[in-house]
């Protein structure tokens, strides 16, 4: 498992690593963690019994195994020299366990690594998938979906200082067989996340930051919605459901559920209300937001469940089978892990420091 711990004015952050028997239950402590300076991201193949990590602090990917039950460097890769300054939102595919690919919209490439030796073998050039009236342009998380012989990912921008959202959104299809990349428009922008249904449909949907921009102000941001593509179509639907309008409220985020069900963020105005002088920021972050229920085939079905709120970020690690979601502290100081799917669910799980930034089965 990997987090992040923020500084008091999220200006930097500190990266911790877990190894854990159980993501279901207990707590752990940054005594137990393997500290790495700056933000990083874990990635691996599930029960490859290695995993990778991604560093913006040093610009490079480092291999670890497990051994004693403590992270063991394996190798590294500088990634200074393929043309990476900075690193923000990238993600990793695989290919089996000695073949990946490392997406960095910032310099608009996929770097394809041979991950058994740690060398770069070629970069993909990734610049028809960028967001023009956009500063940055992110990979929707959880990341890419398996699609057929490919993968699929829709892409969202914004401004420099995030207090924009880009009007438009694309879709991705990667495949890694040759490392081709096809561009679709989306048919709203903002989408962020991808939720895969029961029948094979995939829905995208934008996320709380989204409407909490358009709250405030509609102009800097697109209304919150959530597009479908259909089972063996590689077209989203042109119609999209209007979040805001099925719940009445600021609605963003998708999180899966069991049997085509899904999770929404839904703002409770009676707990917080934006005042003229609030900021988008104060929105988002305010543990005021409300889980919802939606039947992913009938959005009209969306309900309110009896939750505690909580702050609108979120974050969706896909393990075991098992889909879970962040419940995090409004100062992002502490989460716990919330499983979305199984019969009990949503179930309470591991609480750890910071914001859990990664999870994946090592063995």
């Amino acid at each position: 498992m990997a987090g992040r711990v923020n500084s008091g004015d999220f200006t930097s952050a500190t990266s911790f690593v877990w190894v854990v028997d159980d993501v279901n239950q207990g707590s752990v402590g940054l005594d137990e963690a393997v500290e790495l300076p700056g933000g990083a991201s874990i990635w691996g193949v599930p029960q490859a019994e290695v995993f990778y990590v991604v560093s913006s602090e040093d610009l490079t990917v480092s291999k670890y195994g497990v051994a004693g039950g403590k992270p063991e460097l394996m190798g590294r890769l500088g990634l200074s020299g393929a043309g990476i300054s900075f690193l923000l939102g990238e993600k990793m595919v695989f290919d089996g366990p000695d073949r990946g690919f490392l997406f960095d919209l910032n310099s608009a490439q996929a770097l394809e690594i041979d991950l058994a030796v740690m060398e770069i073998t070629r970069s993909i050039d990734m610049s028809d998938a960028l967001i023009e009236s956009a500063d940055y342009t992110f990979l929707a998380d959880p990341g890419f979906r398996k699609r057929g012989d490919r993968s699929v990912a829709s892409v969202y921008g914004t401004s420099a200082k995030y207090d924009r959202m880009a009007g438009e959104s694309k879709v991705l299809f990667f495949d890694p067989a040759d490392g081709s990349i096809e561009v679709k428009d989306a048919p709203c922008g903002g989408l962020n996340y991808t939720v895969e249904a029961p029948t094979g449909d995939l829905y995208f949907a934008s996320d709380p930051f989204v409407a909490s921009l358009f709250l405030l102000d509609p102009e800097r941001a697109p209304a919150p919605c959530m597009a479908r593509m259909a089972a063996g179509q590689d077209e989203p639907d042109t119609t999209v459901v209007a979040l805001n309008d099925v719940t009445g409220s600021p609605t963003g985020g998708l999180i899966a559920g069991s049997d085509g069900v899904a999770y929404l963020r839904v703002l409770d105005t009676e707990i917080f209300s934006p005042s003229a002088g609030s900021t988008h920021l104060e929105v988002f972050s305010a543990p005021s937001w409300q889980t919802w229920r939606i039947a992913l085939s009938d959005p009209e079905s969306a309900e309110r469940l009896e939750d505690a709120p909580r702050a609108g970020g979120i974050k969706v690690f896909e393990v075991d089978g098992h889909v879970y979601e962040n419940d995090s502290t409004a100062d992002f100081a502490s989460t716990t892990l919330v499983r979305t799917t199984g019969d009990d669910a949503p179930a309470r799980a591991l609480t750890m420091p910071g914001v859990t930034w990664g999870v994946l089965r090592v063995r």
